[in-house]
């Protein structure tokens, strides 16, 4: 049985291992996760991988829309020193162990 905190130290969805998995590749915006990791409360996704130790980054952006109006938008970006984590938490998802 694991206990809760092995529990909270891994990766508890195919939505985080999505996320996670596509935050590895560089910065992605909310709609950008929507499509790969799927369902809705992409912040509450967010605050769920920070809270196993990663560190997310929330960047605003501004751009233009595809009718060229000015946007607001934010970028997740998953720190450098938490690549490792982020890769062991993604092997442990993928073969159920934990470290």
């Amino acid at each position: 049985m694991k206990t809760p905190a092995a529990t909270a130290q891994r990766l508890t969805s195919p939505r985080h291992y999505r996320a996670l998995r596509e935050l590895l590749k560089g910065p992605q915006t909310v709609r950008q996760l929507l499509f790969t990791a799927g369902g809705n409360g992409i912040p509450q996704l967010i605050a769920s991988l920070r809270s196993k130790g990663l560190v997310i980054a929330t960047v605003n952006r501004k751009g233009r829309d595809r009718d060229q109006r000015p946007v607001k938008y934010c970028q997740y970006i998953l720190h450098r020193d938490s690549h490792k984590l982020a890769e062991q938490l993604i092997q442990e998802y993928l073969t159920g162990t934990t470290g």
